[in-house]
């Protein structure tokens, strides 16, 4: 009768636990060694770089799952620039990137060697049943970068106006995916300010999908779309 209840209830930790963590739709590839690469176009489909991604390490605490991702960006000649890493979040059944994933490795590649010191906040992202119209928190993102010199170097993005638009199949070169679409304005401020909006494409358990940048104009100034995936 003794080892009839344990293991009764070694089976019911076991069930809420993993009920716990499926609560949480990850927007990433999950499993430790898994790689996936994005690459940017210009408007007119022109390859402007690549950036490659693989997970590192997945950290589970009780109901809470850390992920830590690596980031190579590579130029259009497919030549290393910079090398990040981020972190993504399941908590309390909610998943979030913290804002490190919007660092640009183009802008950043005079600065590897240099100390960099990053302050993200996070980035959660919704349930894919999640209605439109919804709206979403900011997220925010300051970089300082000690040049060595008598100036450091800042930078800031902010992203505001963070709207769920719907949900919306879409084809890249990875295969098909099923995506929740979001729209958001993305203020950058580094060396000289830039203000324009992305609508973008997250499928769960892969991630971004595809994501087109406008300027204040409305104009497409280039996209980016999921072209490699390794489960």
């Amino acid at each position: 009768m003794m080892k009839s209840s344990i293991l009764s209830l070694f089976c019911l930790i076991l069930t809420c636990s993993l009920f716990a963590q499926t609560d949480c739709n990850p927007y990433m590839p999950a499993e430790e060694g898994n790689t996936w690469g994005i690459t940017a176009y210009s408007p007119k489909g022109k390859t402007d770089g690549i950036i490659r991604y693989e997970l590192l390490e997945k950290e589970v605490s009780g109901d809470d799952v850390t992920f830590r991702i690596r980031t190579k960006s590579f130029d259009k000649n497919d030549e290393e620039v910079y090398v990040s890493d981020f972190e993504a979040y399941c908590k309390d059944g909610e998943f979030s990137f913290d804002m490190a994933f919007m660092m640009d490795g183009a802008a950043m590649a005079g600065y590897q060697n240099m100390d960099v010191n990053v302050d993200a906040g996070d980035y959660p992202l919704p349930d894919l049943e999640a209605a439109a119209g919804t709206t979403l928190p900011d997220g925010t993102l300051k970089v300082n970068i000690a040049t060595g010199g008598p100036i450091n170097m800042n930078m800031t993005v902010d992203v505001t106006d963070r709207t769920i638009e719907g949900r919306e199949s879409i084809t890249t070169p990875a295969g098909t995916f099923d995506c929740v679409v979001l729209s958001q304005t993305v203020k950058t401020k580094f060396v000289m300010k830039v203000e324009a909006s992305s609508k973008d494409w997250y499928a769960p358990g892969v991630g971004l999908v595809r994501s087109e940048s406008y300027n204040r104009k409305g104009k497409l100034t280039g996209y980016s779309e999921l072209t490699a995936l390794e489960n």
